[in-house]
């Protein structure tokens, strides 16, 4: 039986074979500049999360390398790091997105107020997919406030994962509001617990933090990021990179120049790609920034 679709002409057929043929070119590009950057990243050492498809898989192979191991969080890299993509859930990545690396160690008031200044501000990023956010948490300054954080932070990722970062952010605050009333007696697990309660970790996790402190539960974690950050060869936190590119804080010390950062990467970038950077930390908006504070 004939059909009644007519046949296209030579013009169109001619325009379909363009269009394939467009469609091809494009698809090597993607998967040429993927390998591109997934190769500059595995070069320079200090990649958190390639990109893609790739991406996805480095960070599954880190996770893989550590699963088990109870003295490290679920979601958690090999070097001690977390992504974060749109699902805003540790691991997650945003496919082709450029990665924001930050460097830092919670006993770090430089650090504490880079975050304060940018959480709102990288939360947009992560959840609008402009990039994926990886943290990297170390202990370079000596200060027993960092093990309390971590061993309850490592008790959040494993037992309600979905607060993390949010108690992440809340952690840096409580510490920015204590090293500002200088008042170091304000660093106890209760003022931890207290404030991770507000931020809306559930009771049943939050009465899991003094144990995990007690015990150092997750140091494993804490060592792993430390010797990352020795291994990297860095000096000072917070660090921080934009798709490989180390970032000067002093720069970047408003609430949207992250932002215009992102925006300002190259189209290759954008479409979009990632990696990492370092200097110090930046206060309030409009403020003088400090320098970094170093590693003892």
């Amino acid at each position: 039986m004939a059909s009644n679709t007519p046949r296209p002409t030579k013009a169109e057929r001619r325009a379909a074979a363009r269009a394939k043929a467009q469609a091809l070119r494009e698809e090597q590009e993607r998967r040429e500049r993927r390998l591109k950057i997934t190769r500059r990243a595995l070069l320079g050492g200090g990649v958190v999360a390639a990109v893609g498809a790739t991406a996805a898989l480095v960070v599954a192979s880190r996770r893989n390398a550590v699963s088990g191991d109870p003295r490290i969080p679920k979601g958690v890299g090999d070097d001690g790091s977390l992504t974060y993509g749109a699902a805003m859930t540790p691991g997650s990545v945003n496919e082709g997105a450029p990665v924001l690396d930050v460097y830092f160690d919670y006993a770090c008031h430089f650090c504490a107020n880079f975050d304060t200044l940018h959480a709102d501000e990288i939360s947009r990023l992560v959840k609008d997919e402009k990039v994926t956010l990886a943290l990297h948490p170390c202990k370079i300054l000596g200060q027993n406030w960092t093990d309390i954080v971590m061993n309850a932070m490592g008790v959040v990722l494993d037992r309600q994962p979905e607060m993390a970062l949010t108690f992440h952010n809340a952690a840096l605050a409580l510490f920015s509001e204590i090293f500002a009333s200088r008042d170091a007696s304000r660093q106890t697990v209760d003022e931890l617990a207290d404030t991770a309660k507000k931020a809306g970790v559930s009771q049943d996790v939050v009465k899991a933090f003094e144990k995990a402190v007690k015990d150092n539960s997750y140091g494993k974690w804490t060592e792993a990021g430390t010797n990352a950050f020795k291994d990297k060869k860095l000096s000072a936190t917070p660090t921080v990179f934009l798709d490989g590119t180390q970032l000067d804080l002093q720069a970047v010390a408003t609430a949207t120049a992250l932002t215009e950062a992102v925006a300002k990467l190259p189209a290759a970038a954008q479409t979009p790609t990632g990696d990492a950077a370092q200097t110090p930390a930046g206060g309030d908006a409009g403020a003088p920034t400090p320098s970094p504070e170093s590693a003892g």
